[in-house]
Formats: C-alpha cells, structure tokens, sequence
C-alpha cells in the first residue's frame, strides 16, 4: 500500500482524493462512528474511480452487511474474490477470511463443537466448522439470479450503497425506491448532493484520520 502524505494541514475536497484516500477515510470514519452514510458515499466515490479497489471493496460488504441488505454484501465479497477482479494473494486471502467470517454471523457456518462464543483463532480452522453452502449461494443467489451475472450484481450493490449514502436518487420513485430498484442502475441519477459533496472540504475527514492514528489503529487493507 502506498503511503499517504496529505495532512490537516493542507486544505482538500473530496473531489481530489484518490480511490485508496477515499477507502481509507471509510475505514476511519466506520471505526470512530460506525455505519453512517458518509461511509457509504466514501465507498461509492472509491469504487467509481476504481471498481477493484481491495479495500473499498471491503468496506463496501461491510457497509451492506445490515438487516436486509446481507445478500448485496455477500456479492460483493463474491465479486471481490473472482478471478475477474483479480486480487493480488494477500488482499483476496483477507477478503476470503472476511467471507467466512460472515457466513458464520449469517449462520452458514457452524462450529463442530457447538459453541457459539469463538475467539479469531477458532476461525483460523475452517475444517472444524459445518458449512451450509447451499444456504449461501441461495443468500446471494437473491442479488445474483435477477440481475444476470456478478458484475451487474456488483453494480447493483454500488449502485444501492449511493443511493442509501444519498449520492443517487431515483427520478420517479425518490425514497419509496426498493433494493429491487437497485438491480437497475441505468434508472438512478447523480443527486445535486454528489457534486457539492464532491466540491466539499476533507477537513472533518482529516480529523478522524488523526484520531485513528492516535489509537494506533492501522487499516485492514
């Protein structure tokens, strides 16, 4: 990963930020204060820029992994891990270990021993748990099936996390538009506030950064 410069100091918007400063800021911005929308339109603008961006990838599965939009964050992670995006061998071995992480948590792997309570070493053997792998694929099968194949999946995600993030909006339907809405991008526009987001200043941004810094908290990718 390459190393990043830019500091308080210097008066940025978000416009100038690249696909990997943007991801970044996500994962800073999910660490202090959780799953906002900021998160997602972070994510939204990284993966315009990039659409195989490693980590914003991730914080994009993450950013979905919520009641009902579970099966757009297993696409993504799906996408994420095909030879299509091709992840170099550590980023997709984190992005495998996340998946089965979040099979577990959505119930589709099981520990053999019955308990519930596991620390990261007991995900460390995938041998030792019961995988329901038809349980899975019907969870993403829900996003993957209708839209066609697993890019357009994908881009049903992306397209989903701006419009919750309020980067895209649908011209008829406005907030009454559903997560079936989302498996039609073409029908989403850019809002008045992408742009003035865009031309916004990463002050607030660079403040979350140095808070991070100060936990000694590095990013996962």
């Amino acid at each position: 990963m390459s190393s990043f410069p830019r500091t308080s100091i210097v008066p940025y918007i978000v416009e100038q930020l690249s696909a990997s400063e943007l991801a970044r800021h996500a994962f800073n911005v999910f660490l202090i204060t959780g799953r906002q929308p900021v998160v997602g339109r972070l994510v939204y603008r990284a993966l315009e820029l990039n659409p195989r961006h490693p980590a914003a990838l991730r914080y994009l599965s993450d950013f979905l992994n919520a009641p009902g939009t579970e099966p757009f964050s297993a696409v993504v992670l799906e996408y994420a891990l095909s030879p299509a995006v091709g992840l170099d061998k550590a980023a997709h071995a984190q992005l495998n270990k996340l998946r089965f992480f979040d099979m577990w948590t959505w119930g589709y792997a099981r520990h053999k021993s019955g308990r519930t309570q596991l620390q990261q070493d007991d995900f460390a053997d995938q041998s030792a748990f019961d995988i329901d792998g038809a349980g899975y694929c019907a969870l993403f099968d829900r996003v993957l099936v209708p839209a066609g194949s697993l890019h357009a999946a994908f881009t049903a995600a992306h397209t989903l996390c701006g419009a919750m993030s309020g980067l895209l909006a649908h011209p008829q339907l406005g907030a009454k538009a559903g997560l079936n809405e989302a498996l039609h991008p073409e029908q989403f526009i850019k809002t008045n506030a992408y742009d003035a987001w865009l031309k916004s200043h990463t002050m607030e941004l660079d403040a979350l950064e140095e808070e991070r810094e100060k936990l000694g908290v590095l990013p996962t990718l």
